[in-house]
């Protein structure tokens, strides 16, 4: 995972792929639940797509949890792979301070990153899941939510990969829905819960065919 730094006190991190993560794996204790359990139900309307891009639309500690969720999700998840959708969401739900320098962050690390670049390039695909997460603190003017972010990376010239990070995103409630002021990669190791089971080619990425046409889902929306 690579971290991308805005001015200092509006610091917004940009989790990324890890090339050199472990191989894809079968999870411990059964499929994730994606966005479901150990919170409060967000409800339809928590998340509204505008123009392809999901802004939490209500000021609620469900709606603010809901607003982590996919704002994470989709900018781990498009930084690299859709620049021009991670743009989208930068102009729509990031907060005016920080949208110029996170933009030029992405490029830079766009720039660096030669091999997951190429992976895309070449037809490869990343998956941004959240795991699990939880709202530290809320008022009815911001919220900062802890998330526990999974990456999960594989090309043709790529083996399956993941990485695993916590994640502590800040959010701010202005003109109706809320704003990213800070992402930042948690310093505390985060857990892999995960054992490697390589059986009959499910490490490779033939194997990953399987999900063409899968798409990462929204969280705290009904769909």
């Amino acid at each position: 995972m690579r971290e991308l730094q805005a001015p200092r006190a509006r610091t917004v991190t940009l989790a990324l792929f890890a090339a050199g993560a472990l191989l894809l794996v079968v999870v411990i204790a059964g499929a994730l639940l994606l966005g479901a359990g150990g919170g409060p139900t967000a409800g339809p309307q928590a998340v509204e797509l505008i123009n392809g891009v999901p802004v939490g639309v209500k000021d609620t500690p469900a709606g603010a949890l809901a607003a982590a969720d996919n704002y994470l999700a989709l900018s781990s998840q498009s930084v690299e792979q859709d620049p021009s959708l991670f743009a989208a969401l930068v102009a729509q739900v990031y907060a005016p301070e920080v949208r110029e320098r996170t933009l030029a962050q992405a490029a830079q690390i766009r720039a660096a990153d030669t091999q997951n670049m190429s992976n895309y390039q070449q037809g490869g695909r990343g998956i941004a899941v959240i795991a699990a997460r939880r709202l530290d603190t809320y008022t009815p003017r911001s919220a900062t939510v802890t998330s526990w972010l999974a990456g999960f990376v594989w090309g043709p010239r790529l083996s399956p990969r993941q990485s695993w990070n916590l994640i502590d995103t800040t959010l701010r409630w202005q003109s109706g829905r809320w704003l990213v002021t800070s992402s930042q990669t948690d310093r505390t190791p985060a857990p892999v819960p995960a054992i490697v089971y390589v059986n009959a080619g499910n490490d490779r990425s033939q194997a990953f065919s399987r999900l063409a046409g899968m798409t990462a889902p929204f969280y705290g929306t009904a769909g």
